[in-house]
């Protein structure tokens, strides 16, 4: 099954915030790096990480850092660097939802699932959308 990770995924198992969320974006990790998934996440999703970090938990550079390494570096997870602007313009117009939501869904690769808590993406219907419970099970 081949997977695209949303920020608020790698959120939860970075932040331990919600604990519902943690255990299945954990679980969802654990599988990435054991090969049971395909799984995928974007520059973009970095950006939101960082952004959402600094200015919404007033986290430090120092930390952020360290959690921005750390995905990077976990294993199986492969960074996409090509965004379809176009494509997301597209959605934006039609979707009427945020712009850097609508980058993510341009950059999913061709029968990827785009796992996110984020109600808005399920708008979008030329995506799939599910949450990691939905995964794992």
């Amino acid at each position: 099954m081949k997977i695209f990770l949303d920020s608020n995924i790698l959120l939860r198992v970075f932040l331990k915030d919600v604990p519902g969320q943690f255990e299945y974006c954990q679980s969802l990790i654990s599988n990435i790096e054991e090969g049971k998934s395909l799984a995928y996440t974007s520059g973009i999703v970095f950006l939101e990480i960082s952004y959402v970090l600094k200015s919404v938990y007033q986290i430090p550079f120092e930390e952020i850092k360290t959690i921005l390494d750390a995905i990077f570096n976990i294993r199986g997870l492969t960074i996409i660097e090509k965004t379809n602007t176009k494509k997301a313009l597209e959605f934006y117009k039609k979707y009427k939802i945020k712009f850097t939501d609508c980058l993510i869904a341009s950059q999913l690769p061709k029968d990827t699932i785009l796992v996110s808590f984020d109600e808005e993406l399920s708008k979008i219907k030329e995506i799939v959308v599910k949450k990691p419970q939905q995964i794992l099970s």
